[in-house]
């Protein structure tokens, strides 16, 4: 009776891993390539050629793996395959690639040997099966550009933000930042890198979800930098914030009107754009400040804003 309790045992156990790697190898096919987004974006949709609707963005500075290639209406297509992170889901689509340029497919190293230098939970081979990379190239100047990776599984409760530095031929693991997880959020909604400062070092711009209570809740635009073997933060700003737990007596507008933002009992929306300025970009910031009182559902004031945001050789002109 123990033999056989034990052979179930071992049998379900090699089940698990079969059906694990069975599942890993189904959702992560063998490239033939990658395509770097090293400006503007790439629009991917659902099949080759225009559609109607709304289709997904492949941001600047994202590396894809391309799975087929495929010539239409004069144009070359690739089917890639891109994490989306406002989606926390992997998706499938297809890429006008006719003025990109497709990278071998041994330029990158496979998933799983990414996992395997990041260790830890990583290592496991459940936890591994379950994790999807968003991939970026992250230029270094002169030097060779990192590789930086978006590290998201539905059943963590953090994902990972890490850096891989190219060395002899291989990648070695660099900084990491963790972010909180859920099985409908991915940390972070949006990243894309950006030359800010016009000294070809790639800037990394995220939108990143806060909250501290229903009534507490926004998404900040945070601005990185990795140096010296760390990532550095050189400006943050909302572009969503609702502060609606605690009220002020009365409506007060502060003065630079910037100061408003994020105050106890407002709402602030805006956005962020970006002015060229000798070889170098300002960081815009428009947006608007509504002012509510307790038991009241409409505004009963508001405050436009708008400031440029200037890079002062460390980090950019705070917004507030």
């Amino acid at each position: 009776m123990r033999r056989r309790i034990l052979m179930t045992a071992l049998l379900f156990i090699a089940c698990t891993f079969s059906l694990t790697a069975s599942a890993r190898e189904a959702k992560q096919p063998t490239p033939i390539g990658w395509i770097y987004v090293k400006s503007g974006s790439l629009t991917l949709l659902p099949r080759m050629g225009p559609i109607k609707g709304k289709a997904s963005k492949v941001l600047q500075g994202t590396l894809v793996p391309v799975f087929d290639l495929k010539e239409k209406g004069g144009a070359k297509w690739a089917r890639v395959r891109t994490l989306s992170l406002a989606a926390a889901a992997l998706q499938d689509g297809w890429v006008d690639s006719t003025e990109t340029t497709l990278l071998p497919p041994e330029a990158y190293p496979p998933d799983a040997e990414l996992l395997k230098l990041v260790g830890g939970a990583y290592l496991d081979d459940i936890t591994a099966a379950h994790i999807s990379i968003a991939r970026f190239l992250v230029p270094q100047g002169p030097g060779a550009p990192l590789l930086l990776c978006y590290l998201y599984g539905s059943g963590l409760p953090t994902a990972k933000l890490v850096a891989f530095a190219p060395s002899q031929g291989k990648y070695v693991l660099g900084p990491a930042l963790d972010f909180p997880a859920s099985e409908m959020n991915a940390g972070i909604t949006s990243l894309e890198i950006r030359d800010l400062v016009g000294d070809s070092r790639g800037c990394i711009m995220t939108h990143e979800p806060f909250g501290a209570g229903p009534e507490t809740h926004g998404v900040n635009v945070v601005i990185r930098r990795i140096e010296d073997d760390r990532f550095l933060t050189v400006w943050e700003a909302p572009i969503d914030s609702h502060s609606l737990s605690a009220f002020k007596p009365k409506v007060e507008i502060l003065q630079p009107p910037e100061k408003n933002i994020g105050a106890p009992g407002t709402v602030t929306t805006g956005e962020v754009t970006f002015r060229p300025r000798a070889n170098q970009q300002d960081l815009v910031w428009k947006g608007k400040v509504e002012f509510f009182v307790f038991g009241r559902e409409k505004a009963v004031d508001s405050v436009n804003i708008e400031k440029v945001c200037t890079w002062d050789g460390k980090e950019f002109t705070p917004l507030r």
